[in-house]
């Protein structure tokens, strides 16, 4: 069963209907982005209210998250969130980008000011024929209608892309992290955490063909514990993918998520894990 996610501030989430290809998919099979009934642009936000912090101490907690996606031939130079309430200041952001290509993406901005850097260099996945990227920003600025926006390099506008965003409340610094192409549903290689009362958040991007216009669902299912926070599960050429994340209350727990789906995913898929604490 998915977990209920808690009420909206201010904010009526946009619902994400379940989709068809991955992001990746052979070029011989044609997008089908413009046919009857498929959307070219699909979106959702979520804002929680925060937990009263006590006199010493924040917690961490997930206090927002977002993510958008359009279709293969969609002409969108800029592929951006629906708004969404953040804390005004202090949280530590992570934004995930799945590409049709590695030259898809020019730039990760946000409507606040903040700036994002890269976790590690831009991978690769799917064949290595798409590209995926994770990017935070630290004491990020906040408050109503954040947006968040992946600007498409010249000649790329009509790429298919998703965008997938974390905004993490009491937390300043990233622990470990990793990264995995080479398996099917997880890491190659377990992750152990580095702090007491962490924030572990997975973003996955499955390399999966096996989708087709007269079968297009194949929805993403966030591993035993974590709580799902957005997909735009395997359609529509939409670089799919889907994120989730759990709390840790002590450091040096070992962390081995498996995502899983309804269909055979490919073992060149994406997988990020990363854990941000106080």
């Amino acid at each position: 069963m998915r977990p209920r996610l808690a009420p909206v501030l201010r904010f009526s989430a946009i619902s994400a209907a379940l989709l068809l290809s991955a992001c990746g998919k052979p070029p011989e099979s044609p997008s089908i982005a413009g046919t009857s009934g498929v959307p070219d642009y699909l979106a959702g936000a979520t804002a929680y209210t925060p937990a009263a912090a006590s006199a010493q101490r924040q917690t961490v907690a997930v206090a927002a998250h977002a993510f958008a996606a359009n279709s293969a031939g969609t002409d969108l130079p800029i592929l951006s969130t629906p708004p969404v309430n953040t804390p005004p200041q202090g949280a530590l952001v992570l934004v995930q980008v799945l590409t049709q290509s590695p030259a898809t993406l020019q730039a990760i901005r946000d409507n606040k000011g903040n700036s994002y850097r890269p976790i590690h260099p831009g991978q690769t996945y799917s064949d290595q024929k798409a590209g995926t990227a994770l990017f935070v920003s630290q004491d990020a600025q906040g408050g109503a209608g954040q947006v968040w926006s992946l600007v498409k390099a010249p000649g790329h506008e009509a790429d298919e892309a998703s965008l997938y965003v974390v905004v993490v409340a009491g937390a300043r610094h990233i622990g470990a992290w990793g990264f995995s192409n080479t398996t099917p549903y997880g890491l190659r290689t377990p992750l152990e955490t580095t702090a007491d009362d962490s924030i572990v958040v997975s973003f996955w991007g499955p390399a999966d063909y096996s989708s087709s216009a007269r079968d297009p669902y194949n929805p993403y299912y966030a591993p035993a514990g974590w709580t799902l926070g957005g997909q735009n599960d395997n359609g529509y050429n939409q670089c799919s993918g889907a994120y989730a994340w759990v709390r840790v209350p002590s450091a040096h727990t070992v962390l081995d998520p498996q995502w899983s789906s309804n269909k055979s995913v490919k073992a060149n898929g994406s997988m990020w894990l990363i854990e941000a604490t106080r």
